[in-house]
């Protein structure tokens, strides 16, 4: 909820935010919760609006850049499988909506890389093209594989078959082990990369997420959704406050342009 009131702060212009500040203080507090909800709902449809454009020109540079080359991936560029690997990190830690999204995870590919390769936005756009068309069991042992090579760089231990019953020992886990801030950014972003719809979801999350089971994530995902329920009333207090404190800066800043 709190990422919520930073795009609400973020990005509604002086006008909007004074209107959403008159609606909270002139209404019931059921009437303000509604109010943010809409501008809440109206901000996200622009993101995702932005983020599909962004997408289309993205795509649109892709066949254009697939004309003007022999095509695989990369052009003449061999990719090794740790350079897979890398591309698919990059990917997820780099998603779509990021500033020069494919310049970024270039970058990010020439700091990381090994092999000395030098890529190209071009290159990981085209790369990454062509593994959006595989199989979906090819895509799940590559997925694999990286996971594996993080858990053997990270000595993250995998549980066997032959370890103690998994609901007590999962339950020891969730007790004793406090989540780590990279564990909650790793959960989060595996929430947004496996969506509901998913097969398996949970797994796929509990995989993504070194060191925690399926249990885990799940009662994870349930206290946070029961926590920002809780905490609404504060939250719409506190934008309440930031909105009010927006307004009159700008108000201010506003008059004393004026002066000189």
């Amino acid at each position: 909820m709190m990422e919520e009131v930073e795009k609400l702060c973020d990005r509604l212009e002086l006008a909007s935010l004074q209107c959403l500040n008159e609606a909270l203080t002139s209404t019931t507090r059921e009437g303000g919760k509604a109010a943010v909800e809409k501008q809440i709902e109206e901000i996200n449809e622009q993101i995702k609006q932005e983020r599909e454009e962004a997408e289309a020109r993205l795509r649109q540079a892709t066949k254009s850049s697939e004309r003007s080359t022999s095509g695989g991936g990369g052009g003449s560029k061999n990719w090794s499988e740790d350079d897979l690997q890398l591309l698919i990190k990059a990917v997820n830690l780099f998603p779509a909506g990021t500033n020069s999204r494919w310049e970024v995870i270039a970058n990010y590919m020439n700091l990381h890389s090994t092999t000395g390769i030098k890529r190209t936005a071009k290159d990981v756009i085209n790369k990454a093209k062509s593994l959006q068309k595989l199989d979906p069991h090819q895509k799940d042992d590559i997925n694999k594989k990286a996971f594996d090579k993080f858990k053997k760089e990270h000595g993250v231990v995998p549980q066997t078959e032959s370890a103690a019953p998994s609901e007590r020992f999962e339950g020891l886990v969730t007790d004793s082990a406090p989540w780590t801030t990279e564990e909650q950014k790793l959960l989060e972003q595996a929430l947004k990369t496996y969506p509901v719809n998913t097969p398996e979801r949970w797994e796929k999350i509990a995989a993504a997420v070194p060191g925690r089971s399926r249990k885990d994530c799940m009662k994870r995902y349930k206290v946070g959704n029961t926590v920002l329920s809780v905490s609404y009333d504060y939250v719409v207090s506190l934008l309440q406050y930031l909105v009010s404190t927006t307004a009159r800066a700008a108000v201010s800043s506003r008059k004393t342009s004026g002066k000189n």
